[in-house]
């Protein structure tokens, strides 16, 4: 199987990533992911956040807008094209907003944005968000078909216009959807968190990006209590419309989660499961996310 991880902050890997060079950190993000068997990756590259938590490295341009900029995964992409892909960002107030989508997308290895405000998935507390001022921004997209990933928890209801809106356009849902740290909340609240997220199954351009379980499950690895709930949200969408990803960078920390995941624990809680038929597993594990980004490789 071609097993593709949906989200790899690959820039952080190693444990001097800081002060290494890229080339470093990319030949240590290959002997990663073949130690467990991944074969490609989409790069959702940061180094911090500025004050407006915007993801470095980046700046403003000279008309106000936020630019990021990509040089690992540039690299990476350039090195591995047939390895890696990235993710990257486009200020919805851009002056320049179509032509800098068409910009980004004519990147190598640029498969689409993400739409990200902090850690809270705090762009749908953006007024502009709630009040149509994202609609440039996803009709540029959806014009030259560049998918958008979009942290809007935990009002996945604010993405509802937006996907009526934009039928042609794929919205991926980051992270299952759901807030986090569920620890303190009995089974029964925790997984009532995924309600929300299966009723959005009902629209054709909605995907789910299924990560951080190890944030979600009562149980640690491999997270059986979770895993009647994984079912019912695959049987609501369709494994063709759930990619797996394991933002291994950030699972493998402590403080959000009661049991930290190393690399072979995000995939293999999957890989292993017998609650998912072979051909389901291949698309959770590669063609699902291969297909929505049209990644040929």
């Amino acid at each position: 199987m071609n097993i593709v991880d949906g989200q790899l902050h690959a820039n952080q890997i190693g444990p001097h990533w800081q002060t290494a060079d890229l080339e470093t950190t990319l030949n240590a993000t290959v002997v990663a992911m073949d130690a467990v068997g991944v074969h490609a990756a989409v790069l959702d590259e940061f180094t911090g956040l500025d004050d407006n938590y915007h993801m470095l490295p980046g700046s403003y341009h000279a008309n106000g807008a936020w630019r990021p900029e990509r040089p690992f995964s540039e690299l990476a992409a350039a090195t591995y094209p047939d390895r890696f892909v990235w993710l990257t960002r486009v200020d919805p107030h851009d002056p320049d907003l179509e032509e800098q989508v068409a910009r980004v997308h004519a990147k190598p290895g640029c498969a689409g944005i993400r739409v990200h405000a902090g850690f809270d998935g705090g762009v749908w507390r953006d007024p502009s968000f709630l009040q149509g001022g994202y609609n440039d921004l996803f009709a540029a997209c959806e014009a030259r078909q560049v998918p958008v990933f979009i942290m809007i928890t935990p009002r996945l209801d604010t993405l509802e216009p937006y996907l009526k809106r934009f039928p042609e356009l794929p919205f991926i849902i980051d992270h299952i959807g759901v807030s986090w740290p569920a620890a303190d909340a009995s089974p029964t609240e925790r997984y009532a968190r995924l309600d929300p997220v299966r009723a959005l199954s009902q629209y054709g351009n909605a995907y789910l990006k299924w990560s951080h379980v190890e944030r979600l499950a009562a149980e640690p690895y491999p997270y059986p209590d979770l895993m009647p709930h994984f079912r019912k949200v695959v049987d609501a969408f369709g494994a063709e419309r759930i990619l797996w990803a394991s933002d291994h960078t950030q699972a493998v920390k402590s403080g959000l989660s009661p049991h930290p995941a190393p690399y072979s624990h995000s995939l293999h809680y999957l890989l292993d499961s017998d609650v998912f038929s072979a051909a389901e597993k291949e698309w959770l594990l590669g063609r699902t996310v291969r297909t929505v980004l049209n990644w040929q490789h």
